[in-house]
């Protein structure tokens, strides 16, 4: 099992998808967008379960093309939801 749990003193951002940056995606594709639950954060000092190693960003097309991106994120189990994290906001810890 692997506990994450914010590096350093202050909040993390919660996310509920996990996109590539902006940058990531090729010309003709229109990047999808990302923004952090408003109303959730990993507090410093409180820790939650990862359900699976940390994984790359990805978009994927109905056509078919797929983005990936160089930034990994934690699946995590955030108050009887799922929700992604930034790997390098947090610190992992293997119990």
């Amino acid at each position: 099992m692997t506990l994450v749990s914010a590096a350093g003193s202050a909040s993390v951002a919660v996310y509920g998808s996990s996109y590539p940056n902006r940058s990531e995606y090729p010309a003709g594709l229109s990047p999808s967008t990302q923004a952090p639950i408003s109303y959730y954060t990993v507090p410093a000092g409180q820790a939650y379960v990862a359900t699976r190693p940390p994984a790359n960003t990805d978009d994927y097309f109905t056509f078919g093309a797929v983005v990936t991106g160089a930034r990994q994120m934690y699946t995590i189990q955030y108050n009887h939801r799922l929700a992604l994290v930034y790997s390098a906001d947090v610190t992992a810890t293997g119990v």
